[in-house]
């Protein structure tokens, strides 16, 4: 683990402030900080919370590191002295500190580092520019769908924190996340660059790779290493195969020679042009297929997403499909970046997709997807589809749409009743006198067929059906 300068101090004034004022005798604890890290603070003269004593508890005692054991922490308690925040080493503290644990306030994981993240975010805003900020920021996001290992909030703040104090780029510490490093260059395209980031993470080490020789997986991504460069390219995927992934991709830490940026790659040569398919059939109405839905003729469609889904069954699939020009193109000559994005072009969700070489490509977005929502969220927003590595070929935005949470509105096809002369008469030959009693009861129960006529023999029916259950056009 590398501790900078701001590590110490930033979690010393995210406490501080979580912590409020240090009245006499007050006591808090946190444990959800790793041994490593609970020593390099009790260690650093920099953690520092604001009128706070902090004290690492684990199975010693030394005042020069600011350590003691659980039974000095106990009577620390008893005998309400100075305002104290323990950094408990679990591994090391004993059982001696449950007394603490069930009197004390603990700082939960969450709140901490939500604290500390936006402290550590302000300083490379500060130290660097928003534009870095807002590359670090996208890069987290990327990293948490990246569908490998959780990314832990200490990765996060770590991730912050070292961009910051070595005032770097962040692309250039993008293994803390579990994504592959980049040479940023000064005109680059950040999506373009985290979207290859974590390619490379899928194609190279994930299972995506998996059962391929390393050559191959080398070649699935077009890249044209050669001499010392592919060979040390080869070198470390045949060593990372042995290795967890955040350890293998440590080691990329030191190599900026196998960054993405140093690596040359070919982009396909054959792709032309993508068409997007309309969400719309020829009636200009949502297709069903598009996992939308259309409220009204005036309103956007809309994704709406069921916040109590369970299985698969209950998810909205929000799904795109295009063209690629020319058709004949060969499987796996191009690959696609599928993303959906609100109207201020923050990326929601995105995924990437080699060509297939069907009729039509398609992607799809589910639930999960969107997970990272709030409940009360309401969006304005598109899919974009760009071919990766191909700049020059003009990217397809979809129609917008809104994303919602809640219920479809429920639209009910109505049958193609039978014509009569009039209204009455059709109550005439209704079944039964429940049925009919019904209808002149509560009218507002009948509704137009599918060629748009009011037919009292159609609700009628399902009144008959429904009196046996007493719950006749409710």
């Amino acid at each position: 683990m590398e501790w900078t300068e701001l590590h110490g101090s930033l979690l010393g004034r995210a406490f501080g402030r979580l912590l409020g004022r240090p009245e006499p005798g007050a006591m808090a604890f946190v444990r959800c900080l790793a041994p490593d890290v609970v020593a390099a603070l009790a260690a650093d003269a920099t953690f520092a919370p604001a009128g706070w004593q902090a004290l690492r508890v684990a199975d010693t005692d030394d005042e020069a590191n600011r350590t003691t054991d659980a039974d000095t922490a106990v009577e620390l308690r008893e005998t309400k002295g100075e305002a104290t925040l323990l950094l408990v080493d679990t591994g090391r503290a004993g059982a001696g500190m449950d007394g603490i644990y069930s009197a004390a306030r603990e700082v939960g994981e969450a709140e901490l580092f939500t604290e500390a993240g936006r402290l550590a975010g302000a300083e490379v805003t500060s130290r660097l520019s928003s534009a870095h900020r807002a590359y670090a920021q996208r890069a987290i996001r990327r990293a948490q769908g990246a569908g490998h290992d959780s990314v832990s909030p200490w990765a996060e703040f770590d991730f912050l924190c070292r961009a910051g104090a070595h005032r770097r780029h962040p692309g250039e510490y993008l293994h803390l996340l579990g994504l592959w490093p980049v040479a940023v260059a000064a005109d680059g395209d950040a999506s373009a660059e985290l979207a290859a980031s974590r390619r490379f993470v899928d194609r190279l080490l994930g299972v995506a790779g998996g059962g391929l020789t390393v050559p191959a997986r080398i070649a699935s991504l077009r890249i044209a290493a050669a001499g010392e460069q592919r060979r040390d390219l080869e070198r470390f995927l045949g060593e990372a195969a042995t290795r967890p992934l955040r350890d293998a991709l440590q080691a990329l830490a030191d190599q900026p020679h196998l960054w993405i940026g140093s690596l040359p790659v070919h982009p396909s040569d054959d792709i032309q042009a993508v068409e997007l398919a309309s969400w719309r059939n020829q009636n200009g109405k949502i297709a069903k297929w598009s996992g939308l839905v259309e409220p009204s003729e005036a309103a956007a469609p809309e994704l709406v997403l069921k916040l109590d889904a369970q299985s698969a069954k209950e998810y909205s699939n929000l799904e795109v499909r295009w063209k690629a020009r020319p058709a004949d193109l060969e499987k796996h000559a191009a690959d696609y970046h599928v993303a959906v994005l609100t109207d201020q072009d923050e990326e929601l969700a995105a995924r990437d997709v080699r060509h297939s070489a069907r009729q039509q490509e398609k992607c799809r977005f589910s639930n999960d997807d969107f997970s990272a929502l709030s409940e009360d969220a309401l969006l304005s927003a598109k899919v974009v589809v760009s071919v990766v590595g191909r700049d020059a070929i003009e990217r397809q935005e979809s129609e917008e749409f809104v994303i919602r949470f809640g219920e479809p509105l429920e639209t009910t096809a109505g049958g193609a009743g039978r014509k009569v002369r009039t209204f009455s008469e059709g109550l005439i030959e209704l079944p039964s006198r429940e049925a009919a009693a019904a209808v002149v009861e509560n009218p507002t129960c009948i509704t137009a067929d599918a060629r748009g006529f009011q037919h009292p023999l159609v609700v009628g029916r399902q009144a008959c059906r429904s009196a046996r259950t007493s719950a006749a056009c409710n």
